[in-house]
């Protein structure tokens, strides 16, 4: 039938559809499927490895520390290595992250501890780097550590050590051994500082880093060492604001102009730097501080130490503008220029600048309890003692403008010594100035080997000395050394020399070089019964002469010789005159002016009166006077002679009148006259000889009748 045809061929069609399709499914099959990708082993150990990935760790639902790499390969005991490992810590909010790059990173089985080794760098959020070859990162305390060299940058700072922590949840890194830090300089060439340590911590957060170990500083023209040291940054840690040094510090630099800051040494130092970083505004120094200026290119520089010092600078950071010290103060001024060598000792000292004027540099300072001063050279030896003095400063500190000691006050100087309320000394000029009134010290006084004095005010001339005092004078000329023969000051020889003599006046002028004292106003010499009182005396200790003037009266004990007992007998006489000079090489005491000598019943007037003495200067040898216009009047043992001249000799007790004529009354009231008259104690004779041209007469008295 026709539809069997049709069904006949569609199943012949299926068949060979199923035949075409098995024979192409067999023939499929019989071609092999490629090859997979050959893979090579990193290393045969590891029985997973696998190309980049990261492992992530989470803290409260922050991301905490990722580990990338680019190939990782794990152990049968569990452990993995990473090539080209990373490990990040971002910033939590807290301001900090850091990432730690390596070569080849070790993995432990708790996957805490990351070691790094190859190329390692660490890099911080801000720019911070440091770079070694190995290191290892612990998740348990997030220190990356590395024992090796370590290299770091962060914009101008850099440096290097041996052996790194780095603390990521502090930000403190710290280089173990051999720490070197650089600060390069700012734009315009200043603050850059290279320096060394047995160790260093950087704490990233307070910007400080702290050196140990012996530290080794080298800024500019300055050099620095202590055992240890802290330097503050500035909040993008590009200059130091402050640097501490700990341990025997010292500070040195090249000696820069006169009064410059050149070098600190104290057990600790504080130095805070103005805004370049280079320059020292204010150096605090504690425990044996020295503070050393310049003197100048060639020339010594100045010193000053105590237990702590306090010295605050210029804008150029050399010059000084304010210094204060406590304990055991000592300022050194070595010789320089001619000036002696000079020291102060003090409890404190406060030095002050001008505001105005800060490069002109300390201008005046101030010492304190137990204050000594000393000027030593080879010809001056000079100390002053007080409780304050106070010094006007000449430029860079060179030497002193005036010094006034006041409280307790005493300078010696090797010809002259003195104490007051007040000594002002004048280094220059070398001149004191001896002032004021305080318990214990109620007037100046000043002292030597020749004469002691008291007075309100006394001004010293050192050079001499010369002194000049005022207001109620009180003074000691004290007697001629026996101990030295070639000394040769001496007293008048009317006084005696082993004896003081005390002299009072409104006013003295001493001149110690040629050994002479005026005393002016109401002048009052005396030693034992011998006085001299005038309105101005003065006293020769070269010569020995002595003169007063102006109302003067004289007491003086004379020796003489009693012929019927035998023996010496001391007899007081006075004198009363305009003048009085006393010659010592003649041995002659003369009054002039209204003269009135007075001795025992003797009295004697005349216009001038002169008295010889013996060596020994204490006993007459003659005696002479005169008056013209027969004013010479003389009293003895009841009698009274006129006449112009008068010569009296001790050896014979013999008296020589002469006048135009001579005129003699006794106890009776007789008068003789005559051209001479010579008159014998011892016998009690009167001769009278006209000499021819007068003639002698004699008129009865009425007192005798």
């Amino acid at each position: 039938m026709r539809w069997q045809r049709y069904a006949k061929g569609v199943l012949v069609l299926v068949a060979l559809a199923v035949v075409v399709s098995v024979g192409l499914t067999l023939q499929r099959r019989r071609t092999p499927p490629p090859p997979p990708p050959v893979v090579v082993r990193t290393d045969p150990k590891a029985i997973v490895e696998s190309t980049s990935g990261r492992a992530v760790r989470f803290n409260r639902a922050h991301e905490d520390v990722r580990v990338e790499y680019e190939r990782q390969l794990t152990y049968a005991d569990g452990s993995t290595k990473l090539l080209k490992a990373k490990v990040v810590a971002d910033d939590r909010g807290d301001g900090r992250s850091f990432t730690v790059t390596g070569d080849e990173g070790d993995v432990g089985k708790d996957e805490a501890v990351v070691a790094l080794n190859g190329h390692i760098k660490l890099v911080e959020g801000d720019g911070f780097t440091a770079e070694t070859d190995t290191a290892t990162y612990d998740n348990h305390d997030n220190i990356v550590r590395a024992p090796g060299d370590v290299e770091f940058h962060h914009d101008r700072l850099s440096g290097t050590g041996h052996g790194m922590l780095y603390d990521k949840n502090s930000d403190v890194l710290t280089f173990l051994e051999r720490a070197v830090t650089h600060m390069a300089p700012n734009a315009e060439g200043r603050g850059a500082a290279d320096i060394t340590a047995g160790h260093a911590t950087f704490t990233r957060m307070d910007h400080v880093v702290e050196f140990g170990g012996g530290v080794h500083v080298k800024r500019a023209d300055q050099v620095i060492d202590s055992g240890s040291a802290i330097a503050y940054l500035s909040d993008d840690d590009k200059r130091i604001t402050v640097l501490e040094l700990h341990g025997n510090a010292t500070i040195s630099g090249t000696p820069g102009s006169a009064g410059s800051l050149q070098g600190i040494t104290g057990k600790d130092v504080t130095l805070e730097y103005a805004d370049d970083g280079q320059a020292i505004e204010h150096a605090a120094i504690g425990g044996n501080a020295v503070v050393k200026l310049s003197g100048g290119e060639g020339k010594p520089g100045r010193e000053i130490s105590a237990s702590a010092l306090d010295i605050r600078l210029a804008p150029d950071g050399a010059t000084p503008t304010a210094l204060t010290a406590r304990g055991s103060v000592l300022l050194t001024l070595p010789a320089d220029q001619g000036l002696a060598a000079r020291t102060v000792r003090a409890g404190t000292l406060t030095a002050t600048g001008d505001p105005q004027k800060p490069e002109r540099g300390l201008t005046q300072a101030h010492f304190t309890t137990n204050v000594e001063y000393r000027e030593k050279s080879a010809s001056v030896d000079r100390t002053a003692k007080a409780q304050r003095l106070d010094v006007g400063l000449k430029p860079a500190m060179a030497a002193f403008d005036s010094a006034v000691f006041t409280r307790a006050a005493r300078f010696d100087d090797v010809k002259v010594s003195g104490t007051a309320a007040s000594v002002k000394y004048v280094a220059d000029e070398g001149t004191l100035a001896l002032s004021g009134t305080e318990p214990g010290s109620p007037r100046p006084h000043v002292f030597n080997d020749q004469i002691t004095v008291d007075a309100a005010a006394v001004d010293v001339t050192l050079a001499g000395p010369v002194l000049t005092a005022k207001g109620e004078v009180k003074s000691v000329l004290q007697p001629p050394k026996k101990s030295s023969p070639t000394d040769s000051a001496k007293l008048p020889s009317m006084l005696k020399q082993d004896q003081a003599v005390n002299v009072t006046a409104d006013n003295l002028t001493f001149d110690g070089g040629a050994n002479k004292a005026t005393y002016d106003g109401r002048a009052v010499l005396w030693q034992a019964d011998t006085s001299v009182k005038g309105e101005l005396i003065s006293i020769d200790s070269k010569s020995g002469d002595l003169a007063a003037s102006g109302k003067v009266l004289t007491t003086t004990i004379l020796e003489q010789t009693d012929k019927e007992k035998k023996k010496k007998e001391r007899v007081r006489s006075t004198a009363s005159a305009k003048s009085f000079t006393y010659d010592d090489k003649a041995r002659r005491a003369s009054y002039s002016g209204d003269v009135h000598f007075s001795q025992a019943e003797n009295d004697l007037a005349a216009s001038t009166v002169d008295l010889f003495l013996k060596a020994s200067g204490n006993e007459l040898e003659r005696a002479e006077a005169s008056d013209e216009g027969n004013g010479l009047v003389l009293r003895e043992q009841g009698r009274r002679t006129t006449g112009s001249k008068m010569t009296y000799s001790a050896a014979d007790e013999r008296y020589d009148v002469t006048g135009a004529p001579v005129a003699i009354t006794d106890q009776c009231g007789r008068v003789t006259n005559g051209r001479t008259l010579t008159f014998r104690k011892a016998t009690d004779t009167i001769e009278i000889d006209g000499n021819r041209r007068v003639r002698t007469q004699t008129k009865n008295g009425t007192k005798c009748q």
